[in-house]
């Protein structure tokens, strides 16, 4: 397999997608985990892992500053959070 410019492009793609996952997802996840793990986020986690995954795919360059920035992560992961518990019924 030869490398090309279409190779290195789609790995660095990829590989910003599984930091965004592994930096944005499984914070908010076991922040969620830990308040309430009877949340319907923590009993389908695969189905949740896969909307994420889905979505950063799709919008990895526009949520790409929250691989870098700590400030931006925190606050992605607590605005999520919030978002979530409090349109619980």
């Amino acid at each position: 397999m030869e490398l090309n410019l279409f190779n290195i492009i789609l790995s660095g793609y990829l590989s910003s997608v599984i930091l965004l996952m592994w930096r944005l997802w499984w914070p908010c996840h076991k922040f969620i985990a830990k308040i309430r793990p009877e949340h319907p986020i923590v009993k389908w986690w695969a189905v949740t892992f896969i909307i994420f995954l889905t979505g950063f795919i799709v919008a990895a360059p526009t949520v790409w500053v929250c691989i870098v920035s700590d400030t931006m992560r925190e606050r992605f992961c607590a605005k999520y959070a919030v978002t979530i518990l409090e349109n619980e019924k």
